[in-house]
């Protein structure tokens, strides 16, 4: 993408926000490992840069705030819990000290807990400040979380033990460690698959796998077990579950249920985003929680002739009863050969973890370059892929996505900030839909790749959803309970109050359901029944109550929005979900996250947010920015603003082709007239409007002998007008058109009859007195094909030159003579008359008042159609 004007802000640096990191800042280190749990990042391990030594430290980065903290002195002095495993199995590591120091292990939270694999370190026994030996780990090691401290693992020796290595894959799938390729102590790879039971620690099966894989080339990622469940590869929509009692997915627009993780109950937990928008509650009803529904929302329980199976339902909905944990597919992705990157996609099925190689499927306009110690993980429907780009001419950091149902790459434009600097490692934060890469803005990326270092002092932030990834939002109930929502809210007999919208319309529904569905509306009807039981403890104040137009003595709540908007977000409340048509229409899923952002309803944001996204396009886009900007979601904002630049974009590329075509279609209809013109039959000039008119003009500039004159638009056969002259040069000669280029053709298509025949002779030389002459027609003088009107070749001047010496040709209108002489006055230069008896003196006065005459003539202009007006010798001019 090419880089902005100066003082101009590109909308991709708008995704993209650096921060530094404070507390104690961890050193350079090689082949640590980052994990993220919740609101924390935990790096362990790794070697140090200046002395070369292998470390086993562990440092907390608190994300809220991103403080480094450094825990080794307090997680590694506490003793050891109980070991888990199997109870009878010998470990001989089962020791008080932490786990030994290495680099290129793997690192995976399962549960409350981190899982460490392998890795390369000193070997035992070695001298510390000498040069150590290195040895591979094949050993299982576990962090505690909730007690921060290291857990002992018994694990029994099986036949499935994977061997000894370091720069390996891992992934979880359900309850299962994945381990995947590496090297061993030779840097030869291992070319197998090892798969451990988290629940029962052991290893349940291996399997041969002739690939070379490795943390060098090569990730392996599954999804977390939270939000939505991956597509299947390759397709476009999700497969509904075969259990009934699981939840299903239907497809857009009449749904956006999408398949809940199975390791999570059907309590929805709200997204870590913050919003700094929320509604504050009024004081006197008290602190309110932000979350859409939950156990322990409800306030108090109601009596027990209300508990209905309308109370049963609600309990329901904030079941927190544990569901099996479910196995996504392992995505492994390789890219090797950089000179000609080679790209690589296996999928690893459960529960066999079969591998499916996917490799000519994926597609894209752009491919991803060849990413060197890559990362990623599973964002929503998408594979997130980042590495270190480097080449001769460009370094920088990369990040790219697949979009798992179709397959197809997209690269992340994330702007300017990975252009300098060395940004080493990307992290996803799953909970804020947030790509963490962390590096050093100021260091130099070639220089710290050639010692593989990693820097940790700068982080910055990219907003996925600025780019259509996100987690979808979770289904928490089966459809069969949404259906019995939908029914509760149809049926008036169930209700016990009513809501009055603005156009005077009322719904009934039941104050248990909103009560916990929506905590503003459970504080206000709290509100209502302290205030009712205090008028009745004092009558005498009771009359304050009149004054509360929001929430009636009567049990109606007042809203300020359309039928049609309340009823969407009743229908909200009932099933936790957008269910209907009516829901999904942009107008009022606009309305519902306006509300959600107003009363602090985190699901119901989550929906109303991921249905825009679905729905958003060139005809919707100014809309969604609007409401995305009211209700703050800068990720959807963004996305709507990058759709309505490409459709200015694309309108004017769509205005500027259409008039390159118009352009192109009239210059074939001019070519396609001209060539019908010039291939006609018959007489080239046909009444053909203003188009003939101008090519008739351009004949009477070129042809050597033009017909008759015409008046605009008439034909050969029609008389001309009297009005009309034959134009000089200088009156024919402007604004030509293009088609004059083909004059030729029109030439050498001339009738001969308007070639000139006539040869040029001089009039008698004695004429008869102008009383007896009669009337003659005015000639046509004819030119040579090479002159213009008014002017003659050479020939022609030579020889009309020689005639006017020997005989001079007489005027065609002859001047009035003299009083004094009755001779007949010949037309010249001269003026003398033939047989003149007149004296030298008076044939010079005679010359000299013949020359006043005319020039007299010439100034009252007199003589414009009389001596130009054509004849032997003369020339026709056109009336201006």
């Amino acid at each position: 993408m090419p880089a902005p004007a100066p003082g101009l802000q590109s909308i991709s640096d708008l995704t993209t926000t650096s921060r530094i990191t404070t507390g104690d800042i961890p050193p350079p280190l090689v082949g640590a490992t980052m994990t993220i749990v919740d609101d924390k990042l935990y790096l362990f391990g790794g070697r140090l840069i200046q002395s070369r030594l292998m470390t086993n430290a562990l440092y907390i980065l608190h994300l809220e705030e991103f403080r480094w903290e450094n825990v080794s002195e307090i997680v590694n002095v506490l003793p050891p819990q109980a070991a888990v495993g199997d109870p009878g199995a010998e470990d001989e590591n089962e020791k008080s000290a932490p786990p030994a120091e290495r680099y290129f292990h793997s690192a995976n939270a399962y549960k409350n807990m981190i899982v460490f694999f392998g890795g390369m370190g000193p070997a035992p026994g070695s001298a510390e400040g000498q040069q150590q030996d290195l040895v591979v780990f094949d050993d299982i090691k576990v962090l505690d979380l909730e007690l921060l401290q290291w857990r002992q693992v018994r694990i029994p020796s099986s036949p499935h033990a994977p061997k000894p290595r370091y720069a390996h894959l891992s992934s979880i799938s359900g309850n299962k460690l994945v381990v995947i390729g590496g090297q061993d102590i030779g840097n030869q790879y291992i070319e197998e698959i090892n798969v451990l039971d988290l629940d029962g620690w052991q290893w349940v099966s291996s399997m041969p796998f002739d690939k070379h894989c490795g943390s060098y080339r090569s990730i392996a990622v599954s999804g977390s077990g939270q939000g939505t469940t991956i597509p299947q590869i390759g397709s476009e929509v999700d497969q509904a579950s075969a259990n009934p009692l699981s939840p299903t997915t239907d497809g857009f627009p009449t749904s956006y249920l999408r398949k809940a993780s199975s390791n999570t109950s059907l309590h929805y937990t709200p997204s870590l985003r913050k919003s700094s928008s929320n509604l504050a509650l009024p004081k006197k009803g008290g602190p309110m929680s932000r979350l859409s529904g939950g156990a322990g929302s409800f306030g108090s329980s109601p009596p027990k002739e209300q508990r209905s199976s309308i109370y049963r339902l609600s309990t329901l909905m904030n079941s927190t009863t544990p569901v099996q944990q479910e196995e996504h597919p392992v995505y492994l992705y390789s890219n090797f050969n950089f000179t000609d990157v080679k790209r690589e996609l296996q999928v690893l099925t459960p529960p066999g973890f079969q591998v499916q190689d996917h490799s000519q499927s994926m597609s894209g306009n752009l491919l991803p370059p060849g990413l060197r110690f890559p990362t990623g993980a599973i964002a929503g429907q998408h594979l997130l892929l980042s590495g270190t780009y480097l080449t001769s001419t460009q370094q920088s950091f990369s990040i790219w996505s697949l979009n798992l149902s179709s397959l197809v790459w997209t690269r992340i434009d994330t702007g300017s900030v990975f252009n300098s600097g060395s940004w080493n490692r990307g992290l996803l934060l799953e909970s804020s839909n947030a790509y963490l890469v962390f590096g050093n803005k100021t260091r130099n990326l070639a220089d710290d790749y050639q010692n593989r270092q990693t820097n940790f002092e700068h982080v910055s932030i990219v907003d996925l959803e600025a780019f259509g990834i996100y987690q979808h939002p979770p289904t928490t109930m089966t459809q069969t309970a949404q259906e019995l929502g939908l029914g509760l809210l149809n049926d008036p007999s169930m209700a016990d109050f009513e809501i009055l919208t603005i156009d005077n319309q009322r719904i009934p529904v039941n104050s248990v359901i909103l009560s916990a569905r929506w905590p503003y509306f459970g504080a206000l009807l709290r509100e209502q029944e302290e205030q009712d039981a205090a008028a009745a403890a004092n009558p005498e104040n009771g009359e304050s109550k009149e004054n509360d137009t929001t929430l009636f003595s009567k049990r109606t709540l007042s809203l300020p929005e359309p039928y049609t908007i309340v009823l969407a977000f009743l229908q909200y409340l009932y099933t936790d979900h957008l269910v209907t048509a009516q829901q999904h229409h942009s107008q009022v899923l606009s309305q519902l996250l306006l509300l959600a952002d107003m009363y602090g309803l985190d699901r119901l944001r989550d929906l109303a947010t991921h249905a825009l996204h679905q729905m958003l396009n060139m005809s919707t886009a100014a809309m969604v920015y609007e409401t995305a900007a009211l209700s703050q979601q800068t990720g959807l904002q963004i996305r709507s603003l990058k759709v309505m630049i490409a459709a200015k974009k694309m309108l004017q590329q769509q205005q500027l082709k259409l008039q390159q075509q118009q352009a192109q279609s009239q210059s074939i209809s001019a070519e396609h007239a001209w060539r019908s013109g010039e291939h006609s039959e018959g007489n080239p000039y046909s009444s053909n409007g203003s188009y003939m008119s101008q090519q008739q003009n351009i004949h009477g500039i070129f042809q050597p002998s033009p017909p008759p004159p015409l008046s605009p638009g008439s034909s050969i056969g029609n008389p001309s007008s009297p009005e009309y002259r034959r134009g000089s040069v200088t009156s024919q000669n402007t604004g030509l058109p293009h088609m004059v280029r083909n004059r030729g053709s029109l030439l050498g298509a001339m009738p001969s009859q308007h070639w000139n025949t006539e040869p040029l002779t001089p009039p008698p030389a004695s004429p008869p007195p102008p009383a007896a002459m009669p009337p003659q027609p005015t000639p046509t003088v004819k030119q040579s094909f090479f002159s213009f009107p008014g002017s003659k070749s050479k020939a022609a001047a030579a020889a009309a030159a020689a005639a006017a010496a020997a005989n001079p040709p007489p005027m065609s209108a002859p001047l009035a003579p003299p009083p004094s002489d009755a001779a007949s006055i010949r037309s010249g230069k001269s003026g003398a008359s033939s047989g003149s008896d007149l004296s030298p003196a008076d044939k010079k006065k005679h010359d000299e008042a013949h020359k006043r005459e005319v020039m007299q003539r010439l100034m009252e202009g007199s003589l414009g159609n009389s001596v130009f007006s054509g004849g032997a010798g003369g020339f026709a001019m056109s009336n201006f």
